[in-house]
């Protein structure tokens, strides 16, 4: 909730929780205690009935999360704010580290959008991309549970929403949609076995060497430190995520296909970064909040770039970086791309240096900085480093690149 917004409005979102789980564990007692002072075990399971829902923050009476600001007054805000918790803002942060939402609604009072959140991960999608009778299905779960006016507004303005979404226009839908069913398209009963265990694959130990190469060549120049900010772009089974977790920083993943994100979160067990189902071309991460963007094979998926990258420079702090982990031009002519862009519909157009120029023109970034990792031994030392010496002594499988939002009064043009 501190990171995101509303992909459609940009508007603020309230959250109301159907089910949650304790995550935080009193360092005295080894205890965990819900919002009324029940005593649970860490792990356990809070299903929460009308007069109980999100407790940890709010009364006990209380159906909605605390009320943010919204711009306008409308009727849903005013039916949501009704309903909330009277606790002011600035104590939502300190109850919530308690509980991850497994099962509830985002709502935005604004526009009137809601975006389903389960196993843990919100739902962000833009109008067009979304799967409408699945997200109706997963509304009327919980028709009983919410006062009947609020959940008769919530299924009437998403209606709308559906009727109007077919005349949006988006050149890259299809590419969009065929990354989102990936599951429905792939007949081998082994394709998504990888995500288990990933970024390990005892089948094919050199890739599972290539993965990890490729990550310890970019990450240090996140220049992260602890609890920075970072956004993990196209996060997949979000194993780089996971990592990121670990070694003391503030991940988010985000991905446009659930199925991948699911995977990794069954592999994570209780490791849970912060992870969500978007569109970057719609990004839903709030202005100047990022201290640095991850694309780590993942960029190349991507049609609009050059939307793609104007989000970046939004939600990027001053001097902020982004890192690209990406494969060339030659990718697109490989046989294996050939075949994923045929079979699967997905894009696969790799990235150079002019490239990355285009993508950021009319940005505040720094000119593109490519990076190259290289063997060479002593007798090597001192050749010139032409583009042929480059490549058959790189140690980096792909093109390694940084650009960074310019500081206020840095001179310089992209």
């Amino acid at each position: 909730m501190e990171f995101i917004f509303c992909p459609c409005c940009g508007g603020e979102l309230t959250c109301i929780a159907f089910e949650e789980i304790i995550t935080e564990v009193n360092n005295d007692s080894n205890e965990v205690f819900s919002g009324t002072n029940k005593k649970y075990a860490s792990g356990d399971v809070l299903n929460r009935n009308p007069v109980d829902v999100l407790n940890r923050i709010n009364n006990i009476s209380a159906v909605i999360g605390p009320i943010p600001r919204f711009r306008r007054k409308t009727t849903l805000a005013k039916i949501l704010t009704k309903h909330s918790s009277p606790l002011d803002l600035s104590d939502r942060k300190q109850n919530a580290d308690n509980v991850d939402i497994i099962k509830g609604l985002l709502a935005c009072g604004e526009c009137g959008h809601w975006y389903p959140v389960s196993n843990f991960v919100p739902e962000l999608l833009p109008d067009h991309l979304r799967d409408w009778e699945k997200d109706f299905k997963f509304l009327s779960e919980f028709s009983e549970s919410l006062p009947k006016k609020l959940y008769k507004k919530l299924e009437k303005t998403a209606k709308s929403f559906q009727r109007e979404s077919n005349k949006i226009i988006d050149e890259a839908q299809d590419y969009k949609k065929a990354e989102i069913s990936i599951k429905d398209k792939t007949t081998d009963e082994d394709f998504f076995d990888p995500g288990y265990s990933s970024p390990f694959n005892e089948d094919d130990p050199e890739f599972t060497q290539s993965l990890i190469k490729r990550f310890s060549f970019v990450l240090p120049l996140l220049e992260p430190k602890q609890n920075h900010i970072i956004l993990d772009v196209g996060s997949g089974y979000s194993w780089t995520t996971e990592w990121l977790l670990k070694m003391g920083f503030n991940p988010i993943g985000v991905d446009i296909c659930r199925t991948y994100i699911d995977i990794g979160i069954e592999r994570m067990s209780n490791i849970r970064p912060h992870l969500i189902v978007a569109d970057v071309e719609n990004l839903p991460i709030k202005d100047t909040c990022l201290n640095s963007v991850l694309c780590y094979d993942s960029f190349h998926h991507i049609p609009n770039r050059k939307e793609v990258m104007a989000h970046f420079f939004r939600a990027l702090r001053e001097a902020g970086l982004v890192a690209l982990a990406e494969p060339g031009k030659e990718h697109e002519q490989t046989q294996v791309s050939k075949d994923v862009m045929e079979k699967y519909g997905i894009l696969e157009k790799g990235i150079e240096t002019e490239d990355l120029m285009a993508y950021c023109e009319g940005l505040d970034f720094t000119p593109p900085e490519q990076y190259f990792m290289l063997k060479i031994n002593h007798e090597e030392q001192g050749k010139a480093l032409t583009s042929k010496f480059i490549k058959s002594h790189s140690l980096a499988d792909c093109n390694i690149f940084v650009i960074r939002k310019k500081s206020e009064g840095e001179e310089g043009e992209t």
